[in-house]
């Protein structure tokens, strides 16, 4: 398997097998997204080793901006389908069914962009993307669990203080 189009296909599956399983468990929340960021550090890293060897036009990092913003708009509706609950004195979350849906539907717009730019750019800046959109998300939901007073000044308060 020398081709690494299809190594990086392979590599993204295994990375969405990956979140869905970890979206759909109950898990703490955390504020630090350490996966997203190792995400986004290897994906910008992939994109530019592809963009030193491959050419890319203006229209071509649009569409992969354009991707982006989409999926950051997907990841904040998103983050508003995962449940939120405290549990011994912890935030936690737990995806659904419709989270996993909007994961592959961000994907799958993701790579359409594949139809239009560079071959192969969808699936070198796919990493990047899935750090982009899972840093969103994250930060949508740490918003509402303290706009819903389950972490901060209300939820250290305890009862009386919200």
């Amino acid at each position: 398997m020398n081709d690494p189009i299809t190594s990086n296909l392979l590599l993204t599956a295994a990375v969405l097998l990956w979140l869905l399983s970890r979206q759909l468990r109950e898990r703490p929340l955390r504020e630090r997204p350490v996966a997203g960021l190792v995400l986004l550090a290897i994906g910008a890293v992939e994109t530019g080793w592809y963009a030193t060897l491959h050419p890319l036009s203006v229209r071509d990092g649009a569409l992969v901006v354009a991707s982006l913003v989409i999926g950051v708009a997907l990841a904040a509706v998103r983050a508003y389908t995962v449940r939120l609950a405290v549990r011994d004195g912890r935030v936690v979350r737990r995806g659904t069914p419709l989270t996993a849906a909007l994961w592959v539907l961000g994907l799958g717009q993701h790579f359409l962009i594949d139809t239009a730019v560079a071959a192969g750019l969808g699936a070198v800046t796919v990493l990047g993307y899935f750090g982009v959109v899972l840093l969103a998300q994250q930060w949508v939901l740490v918003a509402r669990a303290t706009a819903a007073g389950l972490r901060g000044p209300a939820a250290a308060a305890g009862p009386a203080g919200r």
